[in-house]
């Protein structure tokens, strides 16, 4: 019995020990399949992923999410908004900054020749006045001497009569010369008719310095409307800024004239006429200390030279003044220039050159 059990035993060892037979094979292969079954239905276990390539994480890292795409288009749109505010402003404080030059270099400029003209002014003014005061003082001594002829020829006629004999005497012819009665009545008549000349040559500079206090009156008050415009810079944009530029380039061109010719226009008088306006300007040419007062009326008339086709030529009538209270070498200096005469207007370049000549004293080869 023991060696049957321990045969048994040892058969039983060696069959535990024998490789395995195709069907535990194919149990095994079954059991295996169970288990992969039961794990893929097991949703506690988690599966492990594929890693990533290199590449692609890379570019997942530098691609941003939609948010700071977002945040970043409005940065720039508000950036081009704050650089395109920033121009605008620029461009108008550049705008600005060349009207106010432009403005100030006006006002300095008008402020000059308002005060060039005004030294002008002054010194014609006073001028004049020394003239009006002169003129005044001749009349009250040509008045003076009137009234003393007067009573001289009121005291001869008296002693004519005394003289005369009661009874029909001799009569005494030597003191009472009828050539001296008449001397003395036409030196009367013309000392009245020269007082009268006087007035009226008085009258006439009065005229004149009214006619200077209005123009600078005038004047004043355009200063003052350029000033209050130059205050204020959105009133001088547009026309109102270039009519103030039109008529500083205009008061500068004229003052340039002035100086160059040595010509002073005191003012200008526009009427209608015949053939349309006249004009009279009022001239003082003053060369090396001398000067000359004259008009210039200017006009148009018609062309008599050809009756068949009548037209219009302009004519410049030039008419010295108070050349009376120059000398007389200062007259016959001026030549014809001193008497009046008609002058055509395009020959006017001409003319003022002979009178600069005749004014200054220049000797004409």
């Amino acid at each position: 019995m023991a060696s049957a059990s321990t045969a048994k035993g040892t058969k039983k060892v060696g069959k535990e020990n024998a490789p395995p037979s195709r069907s535990a094979k194919k149990a095994d292969i079954e059991e295996d399949q169970d288990g992969l079954d039961g794990g893929s239905a097991d949703e506690d276990v988690p599966r492990k992923s594929k890693p990533l390539s290199k590449s692609q994480s890379s570019s997942k890292a530098l691609q941003p999410n939609n948010g700071e795409e977002d945040d970043v288009k409005e940065l720039k749109r508000k950036l081009a908004a704050v650089t395109s505010e920033r121009d605008r402003y620029r461009s108008q404080r550049d705008t600005y900054s060349s009207q106010f030059e432009e403005l100030t270099k006006s006002r300095t400029d008008e402020e000059g020749l308002f005060e060039k003209y005004k030294q002008k002014a002054d010194l014609q003014a006073k001028a004049q006045n020394d003239i009006i005061a002169t003129q005044t003082a001749l009349t009250e001594r040509l008045q003076a001497k009137v009234k003393s002829l007067e009573k001289a020829l009121l005291s001869s006629s008296t002693d004519k009569e005394k003289e005369l004999p009661s009874a029909g005497g001799p009569f005494d012819s030597s003191k009472t010369d009828p050539k001296e009665v008449k001397a003395m009545k036409d030196e009367l008549t013309k000392l009245k008719n020269d007082n009268k000349a006087k007035d009226s040559e008085i009258l006439e500079l009065q005229k004149q310095v009214q006619a200077e206090v209005t123009y600078s009156k005038s004047l004043i008050e355009k200063q003052q409307l350029n000033s209050s415009t130059n205050k204020h810079p959105s009133l001088g944009s547009g026309t109102g800024l270039g009519n103030t530029e039109e008529s500083a380039k205009d008061q500068a061109s004229l003052a340039l004239y002035e100086d160059l010719t040595l010509l002073n226009i005191a003012n200008v008088k526009i009427k209608p006429a015949r053939f349309g306006k006249e004009e009279v300007f009022n001239c003082v040419l003053s060369i090396d200390g001398k000067s000359l007062n004259f008009k210039l009326r200017c006009y148009n008339e018609i062309d008599k030279s050809d009756p068949s086709k009548p037209k219009y030529i302009k004519s410049a009538h030039y008419q010295p003044e108070l050349l009376q209270h120059e000398s007389e070498e200062f007259i016959k200096q001026l030549d014809y220039f001193a008497n009046e005469f008609v002058v055509p207007r395009d020959q006017l370049g001409g003319f003022f050159m002979e009178l600069r000549a005749k004014v200054g004293g220049e000797d004409e080869e």
